[in-house]
């Protein structure tokens, strides 16, 4: 059996969020299959102590990973990011994505990715009051798009977009507070959020730049995880362009989804 660890590079700047982590360690985990088809293999995620995400390793506050493996192996697990790049998957260019990589990509997050009880837990309660079939999704990245050279679209344009489908709810992601007060004023009891914890108060920063406490930080993982999970189940999801909505989109490779522009 091989053994790879996904390194949390970058990790002491202020411009990766926690799905920057995620989303490229699946890309980097269908890579390694890539270059070794018939192998089985372990991966660990050391993301430990990243900036704005305090102190301990952030993956181990949703998922369950195999700590003591890493611990008396650790000789024999080497850097997933230095396998050779075998095919362009870019989270941002759809250009590369293919039927083939989304099929892949959904059993490496089924395999890789194990919710803890906590968090199945909090599927089962939530999930249970969420009707799909009638459900749209739209993910809201706003406050910090700019550092990306990505424009911020109007929320009018979204409004526009979303409501030429039909659909009872809408379950909303947001990462700033006013956008998402703007979505409760439109849709009333429609809208669909447990935003508490992902939601910045300030338009120019998304949450992981707050500096905010251990616990709050941990809810704000909890969170984010518990909605890109389920964006990917809704009827269909409107987004932009950002890591948290590719996971989304690679969790279910029959999602029907689009991205505005």
């Amino acid at each position: 059996m091989l053994r790879f660890t996904k390194p949390a590079r970058g990790k002491d700047i202020h411009q990766r969020g926690y799905f920057s982590y995620i989303t490229e360690g699946i890309i980097h985990i269908y890579n390694a299959k890539l270059n070794h088809p018939n192998e089985k293999f372990k991966v660990y995620f050391d993301l430990f102590d990243i900036y704005g995400y305090g102190k301990g390793n952030i993956f181990d506050v949703c998922f369950i990973q195999d700590t003591e493996d890493y611990k008396l192996n650790f000789n024999s697990y080497s850097n997933i990011e230095w396998l050779d790049t075998l095919t362009r998957f870019d989270p941002y260019d759809e250009t590369t994505f293919t039927k083939e990589k989304f099929e892949t990509c959904e059993q490496i997050i089924k395999e890789h990715l194990v919710l803890n009880d906590e968090m199945k837990n909090l599927f089962s309660s939530r999930h249970s009051q969420i009707d799909f079939t009638n459900t749209i999704g739209f993910h809201r990245r706003a406050t910090d798009m700019i550092l990306h050279h990505i424009p911020t679209i109007p929320l009018d344009n979204i409004f526009s977009s979303i409501e030429q489908e039909e659909f009872e709810n809408i379950f909303l992601m947001s990462d700033n507070v006013d956008d998402l007060n703007k979505f409760k004023q439109r849709y009333g009891n429609r809208l669909i959020t447990f935003d508490e914890f992902s939601t910045s108060e300030l338009d120019s920063n998304p949450f992981f730049k707050m500096n905010k406490d251990e616990e709050s930080t941990k809810n704000h993982i909890k969170e984010i995880v518990f909605g890109a999970y389920t964006l990917g189940m809704t009827k269909k999801l409107y987004c932009t362009k950002s890591n948290l909505s590719t996971f989304s989109i690679l969790s279910n490779s029959n999602l029907n989804y689009k991205r505005l522009n």
